[in-house]
This record gives C-alpha cells, sequence and structure tokens, in this order.
C-alpha cells in the first residue's frame, strides 16, 4: 500500500532491491539477460504496479470479510444489494 502512490524515484529503488534479491536467489550475475523472465516464471513475482494492485484487493478482501484491523474496515462498505433491499414498484 505504501508504493500505491510513492514517486517513481522509490518505486524504482525498490525495483532494484527486488532485482539484487533476485539475483542473489538465482544465482545470476547483474548484467545477465532474463532477469524480468526469471522473475515471472521460476519465481513468480510480480511487477511493482501489479504487486500494488494485488495487495490492494487483498486488502479490500480482508475488510470485507472482516478480518482486518477495524480503522481499515471502517473505509471498505459493501456494494453489494439484497433482493430485500430493493425498493418495490406498483403496478
Amino acid at each position: 500500500m505504501v508504493l500505491s502512490l510513492a514517486p517513481r524515484t522509490v518505486v524504482d529503488r525498490f525495483r532494484r532491491v527486488l532485482n539484487a534479491a533476485a539475483r542473489v536467489v538465482s544465482g545470476t550475475e547483474k548484467f545477465d539477460r532474463g532477469l524480468s523472465q526469471l522473475l515471472h516464471s521460476e519465481l513468480h513475482w510480480l511487477d511493482i504496479p501489479q504487486r500494488v494492485q494485488y495487495k490492494r484487493g487483498v486488502r479490500v478482501h480482508r475488510c470485507l470479510q472482516n478480518k482486518a484491523p477495524q480503522y481499515l474496515m471502517e473505509y471498505c462498505t459493501s456494494q453489494a444489494v439484497n433482493a430485500s433491499d430493493r425498493p418495490t414498484v406498483a403496478t
């Protein structure tokens, strides 16, 4: 969630840290080709924008399931409308 509104410099710094971690895990060198393919196919890591979107979705899901802190659940409300809540139309 921190990265959703972060400036590009912060996101780039985080990307460099993730790339360095991937190189350590995979044993590749700094200028080896195919690091992004390795991140996706073998390590199953997401790019930064997709990671932020995934984390945000998980957080909202937990809020709607009442499994998040109260201060976060206050910001999430379900938009589902029950059939009994709909106004009836007289014909």
